[in-house]
Formats: structure tokens, sequence, C-alpha cells
């Protein structure tokens, strides 16, 4: 156990996770985003970019744990949230609780989105460090294949009525080209009475254009390990797949508080 002085971490959303003993990859997430995003400065940004909220329908179809649809609530918007996984729903509860959201999300497949939500939205958004994609795949098996990222950003797409907007988030060019591996240690933290180590570290495979994401997770010295794999995907690539889906005013869009690129499109 480091004996540097900790960085003392007053969230509420951090604080109700250690005390409800939630250690999962949920937790692991939320810790992330705090070190990556001040979530009022993003939620912000995003407002600026979607304009006022009366009568403006948005999606989020990669809710998670609720960040930043939750935030976009607290400032007007009409929010779906839908996830594949009920554990990040159960957490989603949990945080739009505790910030006085009435909200419920909607457990939902990329693939049930368009017999769902077919040309529904005004906006769909589907962001957070998810293009890597597939950074939720727990083993080579479960890792799908190249061109099911594009079959499921058209299932995203789907969703978006004629004339509306879709909002997608990548990681630079510049962290794409990164090869060999890396590792992140993040400040001794102390939420609540309990101390938090975290090491990130990030592997390239070049010859299957595959990175190995670990994590190791240290509560009051006892360790929990996650380990999942991505795709690479370039922000060529990524627009390529807009071009296919049909959109149109494709582009780089500056954000404020974004920590990926951010890259905004249009459906004629």
């Amino acid at each position: 156990m480091s004996h540097q002085d900790p960085l003392v971490v007053d969230d509420p959303i951090l604080r109700r996770w250690m005390d409800d003993g939630s250690h999962d990859i949920g937790f692991l997430w939320e810790l992330c985003m705090h070190f990556e995003f001040d979530r009022d400065e993003v939620a912000d940004g995003i407002a600026a970019w979607l304009g006022a909220p009366d009568g403006l329908s948005v999606l989020d179809c990669a809710c998670g744990s609720g960040f930043p649809a939750l935030q976009l609530i607290q400032r007007g918007y009409d929010m779906t949230c839908t996830d594949g996984s009920e554990l990040m729903l159960r957490h989603f509860r949990r945080n739009a609780q505790i910030l006085g959201c009435e909200v419920e999300p909607v457990r939902a497949l990329w693939a049930e989105l368009p017999g769902r939500y077919a040309d529904r939205f005004d906006v769909v958004i589907n962001r957070g460090g998810g293009n890597y994609k597939y950074a939720g795949a727990w083993d080579e098996e479960r890792l799908p294949d190249r061109s099911a990222m594009a079959e499921a950003i058209g299932q995203w797409i789907a969703c978006v009525r004629p004339g509306g907007r879709f909002y997608i988030d990548i990681a630079s060019d510049a962290e794409m080209r990164r090869v060999g591996s890396w590792e992140t240690r993040h400040p001794l933290m102390l939420i609540g009475e309990h101390r938090i180590e975290l090491t990130e570290r990030i592997e390239v495979d070049e010859a299957r254009a595959v990175r190995v994401w670990e994590s190791r997770l240290v509560i009051d010295g006892t360790p929990h390990e996650f380990r999942r794999l991505s795709h690479c995907i370039d922000s060529a690539e990524l627009v390529q797949i807009l071009k296919d889906g049909g959109l149109v005013d494709i582009r780089r869009t500056e954000v404020s508080g974004e920590y990926y690129d951010i890259y905004t499109a249009r459906r004629p």
C-alpha cells in the first residue's frame, strides 16, 4: 500500500457505490469517469451543441450508469436511455435516485433498437469511449469481428429521424497510433473511509488491431482484476461507416469537457 497522502474524493455517487459494496465493472468505470470528465462541464458542452431542450427527443443508446444522460435530464432534456447490461442499468437507477431524476432506463441490445425506435429521435448519442466500441468484450470468443462495429453503428443511426442528428465519440488518431503497452497509476484515493488504488494497463496487438485493457482496483487492500478487449478504429474508418449509413455533414466537433474526439452528423 502506498504511503503517499491520499486524494480525498468527495463525490456523492462514488461514496454511495462504496457504501453499497458495488465493486464491479460499473464502479471501475465510475472511477475512470471521475478522472476523465467533469460531469457538469460535459453536460453543459453537449447541451450547447443540442440547443434548447424544448420539444427535442434524445436517445442515449449506451447509457451505462447514467453519465451524461442524467445530467442532461437535470437540464430539461427529454432523454430515452437504453443499455444492454442489466448490471449497468441497476447502477443507472441508483445514480438517478442520488441525483433526483425520475427516469426508467430500458434494457435493449443494439440489434433491438431499430425495431423499437426506428426514425424516432431528433438526436441519437453514443459516447463514453465506446469506439473502442467493443471494450466490454471479456474474452476472445465474445469479441465481434470488425464488420459488427459498422452493423452496430447502423443500428444506432436507424433511430435518428430524417433531419435528425447523430453524436458519437472516438479516441483520437494519435491515441490510435500508439503501439506497445503503457500503464497509468492513478493517485491513491480516499472515498469515505475506504482507500482505493487503481492501475490501468493497455497493450496493443498490432497484428490483429486489438487492444487488451487490464485494470487492477484495490479496495482496502483487496484486489479486483478486470480484463477486456476492443478493436482499434480510427477516424477515417468511423467517417466511412457514417457515410455508408447515409449520414451527411459529418464533422469533428469541439465539445467542451469531452475527453475523446466527437463526430457529429445529420440524417438527410
